[in-house]
């Protein structure tokens, strides 16, 4: 998403990470990897499950084992390498975009580690939420 800061800035999104972790971890994250996101870190999966997220079961990673390699080699491909992990490994992710109002208006639910939604539906995304207020 760092690469992509300006154009996010220009659709009016404001970009939150949020990981399992400590504080430090987060600091780390954000200040070497991606400084234009705001990060915050929580020690339990707690806020995961408020939002509607899961840990991956071995019947998700059987049934997405193809697309988990997909994400790996295009991960190395793009010169990110995995360091040391942090909090559970297991807990899938989300994107989420929150209007100012706290409504959210836009959900997409990892099915595998990796999986993120395309940038393009993102900016569409915004650009409608945009028009719409």
């Amino acid at each position: 998403m760092e690469l992509h800061h300006a154009e996010l800035q220009n659709v009016g999104l404001q970009l939150l990470a949020v990981g399992l972790g400590e504080a430090k971890h987060a600091e780390r994250y954000c200040g070497k990897l991606a400084p234009s996101l705001t990060c915050f870190a929580a020690t339990t999966n707690d806020p995961y499950y408020s939002w509607g997220l899961h840990q991956a079961t071995m019947t998700d990673m059987r049934t997405h084992g193809f697309d988990i390699l997909k994400a790996s080699a295009k991960a190395v491909l793009n010169g990110q390498t995995q360091g040391a992990a942090t909090g559970d490994t297991a807990m899938l992710t989300g994107t989420f975009i929150v209007d100012q109002k706290g409504i959210v208006r836009y959900a997409y639910y990892g099915k595998y580690v990796g999986d993120d939604p395309a940038f393009d539906v993102l900016v569409k995304e915004a650009e409608l939420l945009k028009k719409t207020n």
